[in-house]
């Protein structure tokens, strides 16, 4: 069997690939970028095969024609634009293209093709200020109970692509889901071009392989999840019995709220020296966290129950697992 990963050179996208191969599976990453030497020397090194198609994933016959060679029979549609204000002001179109329209284009090429499932990646950002109280729900977001109000070109978009998904699956035998990701940080996450916001984490791992301080506005608490333990979570639900999946929609989360700075007592125990705290008054902080507010935690109940798969807990495992990859490969993986 062959998972086709669109996106495959992107940040879930190159954890979605080296959790495959190291299962000895063979994968096809499809994108429109190369494969960066770091990644390329970590997937050379495992067990399974992989092919690098490149291809834009905003016009249909290149997906299409991947799909069919590589006779691909699941598909992982993380092709994504992540975008800031600067680019929904300058270029909006350029998020709805890959967002939307390539995934349009993905889902037609794989119903044609006959593949037997594939899973739309798409962002808890869907709920919009349904994740802040904003809709009157208070309390962890439903995938089916939250009322979604995205903001945000990004939110718009993948909410958008859940509504395609579903679309989609009701006109043709394809099945296909969508996930929903919390705030997501780990292994292979970089600014490539399509990826505009660094998360909180990585710019303090950063940091602290650099030996500079970090400075943080406020203390967060989010269901920060690891790329790695997403990786496992989508794997386990391409390979759940269509049967047992009576949703279309799965939130995936460590459903555990935790700061950047409870993050960073890990970090300075693998980089001594490494200092934290919080600005003072007039002080800019070195640390973006993207938000002055912290939205609702995700449910994790549904992938749990549906796919049977919940996601590790073990916040100092998972910390010791990415101060080690920053360690390996972040004085390189930074320079894109």
């Amino acid at each position: 069997m062959t998972a086709l990963i669109a996106g495959g050179c992107g940040f879930i996208g190159l954890a979605l690939a080296e959790r495959h191969l190291q299962d000895g599976d063979t994968v096809v990453l499809f994108d429109r970028n190369g494969l960066h030497p770091v990644a390329k020397a970590r997937l050379d090194a495992l067990p399974g095969t992989y092919t690098l198609v490149q291809g834009d994933i905003r016009e249909a016959e290149p997906i299409a024609q991947a799909i069919r060679a590589h006779r691909v029979d699941r598909v992982f549609y993380g092709a994504a634009v992540t975008s800031g204000p600067d680019r929904e002001r300058d270029a909006p179109e350029s998020v709805i293209e890959v967002n939307l329209v390539g995934l349009a284009h993905t889902l037609k090429a794989a119903a044609k093709a006959g593949v037997r499932r594939l899973i739309n990646i798409s962002s808890g950002a869907a709920y919009g200020t349904g994740a802040f109280g904003d809709t009157g729900w208070s309390g962890p977001l439903d995938e089916y109970g939250t009322r979604e109000e995205p903001f945000k070109i990004y939110g718009m978009t993948k909410f958008g692509s859940e509504r395609l998904v579903r679309r989609y699956a009701e006109l043709t035998d394809l099945h296909a889901v969508s996930v929903r990701l919390s705030t997501i940080f780990g292994p292979w996450e970089v600014d490539s071009g399509a990826r505009d916001t660094l998360s909180a984490p990585m710019q303090a791992a950063l940091a602290a392989r650099a030996g500079t301080p970090a400075t943080f506005a406020r203390e967060d608490h989010l269901d920060w999840t690891y790329s790695r333990h997403v990786a496992g979570a989508l794997t386990a639900l391409m390979a759940a019995p269509a049967d047992r999946l009576k949703s279309d929609i799965f939130n995936v989360t460590s459903a555990r709220q935790i700061s950047v700075m409870a993050m960073c007592s890990h970090l300075a125990a693998a980089f001594p020296g490494f200092s934290y705290r919080l600005a003072e008054a007039g002080e800019t902080p070195t640390i973006n966290l993207w938000s002055d507010v912290d939205r609702y935690p995700m449910k994790p109940n549904r992938l749990a129950d549906e796919a049977g798969h919940r996601l590790p807990d073990d916040l100092a495992a998972t910390m010791a697992d990415f101060a080690g990859w920053i360690r390996d490969h972040g004085a390189f993986w930074d320079r894109i």
